[in-house]
């Protein structure tokens, strides 16, 4: 499976209405936060990195390792999606990040259903 096509979640309002939401679960690397409020259009995904990651450096990692793990995940379209990176994140690779984000994504529900 190659990337996937996402928007950016970037107005604060619906970042915020996505965090505020119930529907969340959380992994070692990552906190996954959705909301599935539109019927269509594509999923949009934004990452965020608090300072207790780490220093700049470390944080611009860990959204990078995230986002790029986001592009991986064959979200369910009108998904909205907030990536909350932890500590370890930074200090992971590639693989482990792609597959816990994918494994709490199929937990809260939100995988498009295989043809």
């Amino acid at each position: 499976m190659g990337p996937v096509e996402i928007a950016r979640l970037s107005d604060d309002r619906d970042i915020g209405a996505v965090l505020r939401g119930r529907q969340q679960h959380a992994g070692h690397l990552a906190v996954v936060h959705v909301r599935q409020e539109r019927e269509q259009g594509p999923p949009r995904v934004a990452v965020v990195a608090s300072r207790r990651v780490g220093s700049a450096v470390a944080r611009n990692r860990a959204k990078r390792l995230l986002r790029e793990a986001s592009r991986h995940v064959d979200w369910r379209a009108g998904t909205d999606v907030v990536l909350v990176a932890r500590a370890a994140c930074a200090a992971s690779m590639m693989q482990p990040v792609r597959d816990e984000v994918t494994q709490l994504a199929g937990r809260l529900g939100v995988l498009e259903e295989a043809a």
